[in-house]
């Protein structure tokens, strides 16, 4: 081996690492998230120690925010991870491991556009119900397929089941790669179609709102 190509090695043994890293963050994000909508009533608690009516405030917002942000950072690691390329790469659980962070898009649209935020609505339940989803896909896809009985394991104890589980891995079945290619990348174009959409309508409606208000005012001052 010469100095080119260990060059090349270490170059893609790190950007092996980096997007294995990358995808493990986003499964492990996922139950971050679950903790936190769960959980609100435990932050909630926390609050109320907050004796300065500004520091509640932001942590509310804050709070808010962090959901929100890790569930859009898993969104765009979904985004990044699937393609043929990168499943070829990395090990990735398929279809488990998109599903899940095409999940998260849907929970994170739930929460910006469809009331998911506030707690006991409808969409708070449907929000916490498609995270729980996504964090079953996740633990089942981490657990028993990227990190299921290794070659090591197998040799001195063979099984079907972990030989036949260890074939949903994406860099040893190109043809689930496909398969689940097909559908996980048009959901996620869905997904950024439901999130520009939605955005630009609630934009319109709050621009209305604001230029509506000036006009209003002298109307009613001269009734």
């Amino acid at each position: 081996m010469n100095v080119d190509d260990a060059v090349h090695a270490v170059r893609k043994g790190l950007e092996v690492w980096t997007l294995q890293n990358l995808c493990d963050g986003a499964i492990l994000l996922t139950f971050v998230v679950l903790a936190m909508v769960a959980g609100r009533g435990y932050l909630e608690g926390l609050r109320r120690r907050l004796t300065l009516r500004v520091a509640a405030e932001v942590w509310d917002v804050a709070t808010d925010m962090v959901v929100d942000l890790c569930l859009f950072g898993i969104v765009l690691v979904g985004l990044f991870v699937t393609n043929m390329d990168i499943f070829a790469d990395i090990k990735v659980a398929l279809p488990w491991v998109p599903l899940a962070f095409v999940l998260a898009g849907v929970a994170l649209m739930l929460r910006l556009f469809h009331g998911g935020r506030e707690v006991g609505s409808r969409g708070w339940w449907l929000v916490l119900a498609v995270l729980g989803t996504a964090c079953a896909a996740c633990w089942f896809g981490f657990t028993f397929v990227m990190e299921g009985a290794g070659e090591e394991y197998l040799q001195g104890h063979p099984s079907a089941f972990w030989e036949g589980l260890a074939m949903a891995k994406s860099n040893a079945n190109p043809t689930l790669c496909m398969a689940t290619f097909r559908w996980a990348a048009p959901a996620f174009v869905l997904l950024l179609g439901w999130g520009v959409t939605a955005g630009v309508a609630r934009t319109l409606r709050g621009n209305g709102r604001v230029k509506g208000g000036p006009d209003e005012q002298p109307a009613a001052d001269a009734a």
